[in-house]
C-alpha cells in the first residue's frame, strides 16, 4: 500500500491533498505535472528557481479542500 494512503488513514483523513494525489498517480505510472511543496516564502521562491518560470502556487491544507472555499 502507498505510503500517502497510510499516512492519510493514520490521520483519518478522506481527502488527499493536490501534492499526495499527484504522487499516489507517479506511483501507479501516470505522468503527472511537476510538483513542489514549499512552506514559506524562501522555499517558494526556491522552488520556483528550481522549476523554472512561470509557475503557478496552491494553496495545500488539511483544512481547505477546494480554493473557491476561502474566495480564491
Amino acid at each position: 500500500m502507498s505510503d500517502v494512503i497510510a499516512t492519510a488513514r493514520k490521520q483519518r483523513r478522506t481527502l488527499l491533498s493536490e501534492v499526495e494525489a499527484k504522487d499516489l498517480l507517479a506511483e501507479a505510472g501516470i505522468p503527472v505535472a511537476r510538483a513542489i511543496l514549499a512552506k514559506g516564502q524562501k522555499k517558494a521562491v526556491e522552488a520556483a528557481d528550481a522549476v523554472g518560470y512561470p509557475v503557478v502556487m496552491k494553496i495545500v491544507s488539511p483544512d481547505i479542500a477546494h480554493k473557491s472555499d476561502v474566495g480564491g
